[in-house]
């Protein structure tokens, strides 16, 4: 009797660990992974403004390109959005960095996959891009949507944020991944 409640003790325990949450992979999703805020802006703020969703933007260079993963985003009305991004890092987890040169250009571009009201979702009245390093961070300068990668070889994350402040009012932030070769 004592060898059945061991065994039926230990099949148990196996079963409850193998369904349990991996606290390392918690949030995490084959697409982009959104914040609580984000979440919570979702439904009313996009018929507010008429706007079918939040842009996608994706990064390359002339031979290749992927992806850029959504952050979080809102659209406001009255006032702008005061978002703060998360760590681009635990964002990417699982995906492809664009592999790229030292030094080389690579590019982004903002599309929609629906017929936005106003082509002004194409052209945010601001875009900033932070550099993150090993817990450093540093504004990098975007020329005409064109992004020099670093010299010195790694990886690189970064977290872009597009604002809108006329006809639609809002932010979004994105993260994606470079890996200098």
């Amino acid at each position: 009797m004592k060898k059945y409640s061991i065994s039926f003790l230990l099949i148990i325990g196996i079963f409850l660990v193998g369904c349990a949450e991996n606290p390392a992979l918690k949030g995490m999703k084959e697409e982009a992974v959104r914040s609580p805020d984000s979440i919570e802006n979702e439904p009313d703020n996009q018929e507010s403004h008429g706007e079918s969703e939040v842009p996608t933007v994706d990064i390359g260079t002339e031979e290749k390109s992927t992806l850029v993963a959504l952050d979080v985003w809102c659209w406001k009305e009255e006032s702008l959005c005061s978002l703060k991004p998360n760590p681009p890092e635990e964002q990417l987890y699982g995906w492809e960095p664009l592999g790229v040169e030292p030094g080389e250009v690579f590019s982004f571009s903002i599309s929609t996959s629906g017929q936005p009201k106003s082509d002004h979702i194409y052209n945010p009245d601001s875009i900033e891009l932070t550099q993150v390093n090993f817990d450093e961070e540093k504004k990098v300068e975007v020329n005409n949507r064109q992004i020099t990668a670093p010299m010195e070889k790694g990886r690189y994350y970064y977290y872009l944020k597009l604002q809108w402040d006329g006809d639609l009012v809002g932010q979004a932030y994105y993260v994606f991944g470079i890996i200098v070769q």
